[in-house]
């Protein structure tokens, strides 16, 4: 009996260490709305986010306005792309894997409105 505790106590520490590890990745994740929409410049256009262990960048257009929003990234490696999201403010947002877990991630984005003169937020670091 006493070993089926100590390998209950074993299992149940393994389990709090790798959901402890989870975490901090899903910290990082973030959202950036770009705000320089409307009459007024000041309403959401649309966004940008990095997830899933800073490899995946997301776009999505939020406001039918016929201009479209990209999201620009900045690698580990100082390497930079573009992802946009190809069908305007209808369902669904661009989406690529761009960076590697732990050798390359995304470290920074920024998220632009597509028009005559880019209208980007500031880098974000990610």
């Amino acid at each position: 009996m006493r070993m089926k505790s100590c390998l209950a106590a074993a299992i149940f520490g393994a389990g709090v260490l790798s959901v402890g590890a989870a975490f901090p990745a899903q910290a990082h994740d973030i959202r950036v709305w770009n705000k320089t929409c409307g009459n007024i410049q000041r309403d959401p256009c649309g966004y940008g986010q990095v997830r899933d262990n800073h490899e995946i960048v997301d776009t999505c257009d939020t406001l039918g306005d016929g201009f479209g929003v990209f999201t620009r990234y900045r690698l580990l490696s100082g390497a930079e792309g573009t992802v946009g999201d190809g069908n305007g403010a209808a369902s669904g947002c661009g989406i690529r894997r761009v960076g590697t877990y732990g050798t390359n991630p995304v470290v920074a984005i920024k998220v632009c409105k597509d028009m005559l003169i880019d209208r980007c937020t500031d880098w974000n670091i990610a």
